[in-house]
């Protein structure tokens, strides 16, 4: 067996499967591993999804291009992770998104009939993949909320707030400014005028990627929440 295939003890819809099991899955399963260099573009817009895919190695990220050219960034998934999961029983089941590798990443594909026979086998395996579902819907909720947002300075002071309440009032950001403004559906030069206005205002302290929060009831007047 692949070694990749043993990080899938560490991806959460393999969560409760034994390592030994994973032998006998993967010697039942018809599946394939295919490495992406940085830049690489994995599966594009609109491509029929009839596997599932499973990020054993390296980074990727799913991107949107609009008419005018526009791109955005909806999510950047690190290993071991799974990619779309959501579209591979749909009944219209192709990627809405562009899923590009940012990294050196190794990715296994497991055809939908393999993942039907998991799901009958393993109990634990259809909890798991239903639960990666329902949270993948939460956070294209939470994604398409934030974008409802009409200023870039709510969309940020909701963001900083968010990434707080997950981290603590000091935290430091995973990713950069490029990527965040992608995120965020608007231009680099825009982002870091925003920041430097929160700075100048006393609403956060910032050194690099390192934020602390410091004004949280000016931020959420700003976001729209209520303080």
């Amino acid at each position: 067996m692949n070694p990749l295939i043993f990080n899938l003890g560490r991806c959460t819809l393999f969560g409760g499967i034994k390592v030994g099991e994973l032998e006998r899955i993967f010697g039942s399963v018809n599946h394939r591993i295919s490495f992406f260099l940085p830049g690489e573009l994995v599966e594009e817009q609109n491509a029929i999804c009839d596997e599932m895919l499973v990020l054993l190695q390296g980074q990727t990220k799913a991107q949107m291009q609009d008419f005018s050219g526009r791109v955005m960034t909806i999510e950047t998934m690190e290993a071991p992770s799974i990619l779309a999961s959501g579209f591979l029983f749909a009944t219209e089941n192709r990627l809405p998104v562009d899923i590009v590798s940012t990294a050196k990443s190794a990715i296994l594909y497991i055809e939908r009939d393999g993942i039907l026979w998991l799901c009958k086998e393993y109990e634990v395996f259809l909890r798991n993949l239903l639960r990666n579902m329902g949270d993948r819907l939460t956070t294209l909720a939470e994604k398409v909320w934030m974008l409802s947002l009409n200023t870039l300075n709510q969309r940020l002071a909701n963001f900083l707030l968010r990434q707080s309440d997950d981290l603590g009032d000091e935290f430091e950001l995973k990713t950069t400014k490029e990527e965040l403004a992608d995120a965020l559906g608007v231009a680099r030069p825009s982002l870091s005028r925003v920041f430097s206005e929160f700075v100048a205002q006393g609403l956060i302290k910032q050194d690099g990627r390192q934020i602390r929060i410091l004004d949280r009831a000016a931020l959420k007047r700003i976001s729209g929440h209520t303080v």
